[in-house]
Formats: structure tokens, sequence, C-alpha cells
């Protein structure tokens, strides 16, 4: 048996994750085990470094905006209730002051919204405005943040995630 062999031991994850660490290990031509050890280090910086975390591009957090936005729209379609426009509504709020990004036509469009579905006219329409608006946001921010690849400023910047 070779010293490596005897070196090394198994571990069993879900064949989805298994995958994907075989994808990243042959895009950057690294044993599978290194591709673990990079992100476990990772992992580990972020927990013991809060600081790090901040150093990460500043398109991770944009990122992460995005999805959250989305995500907001995505619930309040699914359940337009009071409780899911008011996180719609801070979330619009936030992108707005952290991004400095115009969000008056997606503001007008979920209180659209919220009004047409509450009583229960033009669903469709009250739809199609909410959908060009946040489209309309989220080409905004991809502009700004992730095709010019332009640094916001001390003002701009994304802060922490809440």
């Amino acid at each position: 048996m070779t010293k490596q062999k005897e070196n090394s031991t198994t571990i069993y994850v879900p064949r989805q994750f298994w995958h994907r660490i075989k994808e990243l290990s042959q895009r950057y031509n690294k044993p599978q085990w290194k591709i673990l050890l990079d992100a476990l280090t990772l992992y580990e910086t972020s927990i013991r470094k809060p600081k790090a975390k901040e150093e990460l591009p500043v398109i991770d957090k944009v990122l992460w905006y995005i999805q959250k936005l989305s995500m907001s729209i995505g619930a309040l379609k699914d359940n337009p209730s009071q409780a899911n426009l008011l996180k719609a509504q801070k979330t619009i709020e936030q992108i707005r002051e952290r991004l400095k990004v115009d969000t008056k036509l997606l503001e007008l469009a979920i209180n659209d919204y919220a009004r047409l579905i509450e009583k229960k006219e033009k669903r469709d329409e009250a739809n199609l405005e909410i959908n060009m608006a946040l489209k309309s946001v989220l080409l905004e921010i991809v502009y700004n943040y992730i095709l010019r690849e332009q640094e916001p400023n001390q003002a701009g910047s994304p802060s922490a995630q809440s």
C-alpha cells in the first residue's frame, strides 16, 4: 500500500456535493482534497476573522442584495400579505440607501400591486408592472456594480447584510 493511501481516509457526502467538488477539481486542475481544503480555509477565516468577510469583493455583497430583493418580491407575489409588503418595502429601502439605486418605480409598483390584489383587480397587469420595475432595478444594480465594476464610495457601499 502506498504512503498516500495509508494517510488517506474517506468521507461521505451527498452525491450532488461530490459532483460539485469533482467539477471544481477539473475546472481548476486541483485535486479534490485541495478544493475542500480551500473551502474549509475560507469558512474558518470568515468565522475567526469577521473583518475578512468585509474584504470579500463588492460583487459578493451586491449579488446578495439582488437575491434578497428578488426573494422579497417573490414572497410578496406568492402571498400578497401586509407583512410581505412591509418586508419588500424594507428591502427596497436598503437597496436604495446602500447601493444608491433609484427604486421609485419598484416602490410604486409594489404599492400598486398590493392595492390591486387587495381589490382582486387586474392581477396580470399588476404582475407585469412589478416584474418590469424589478427588472429595471436589477439592471441598474448589475450595470453599476458588475458590468462597470464600479467601487461604491463609503456612503454607498453595501453594508452588513441584514
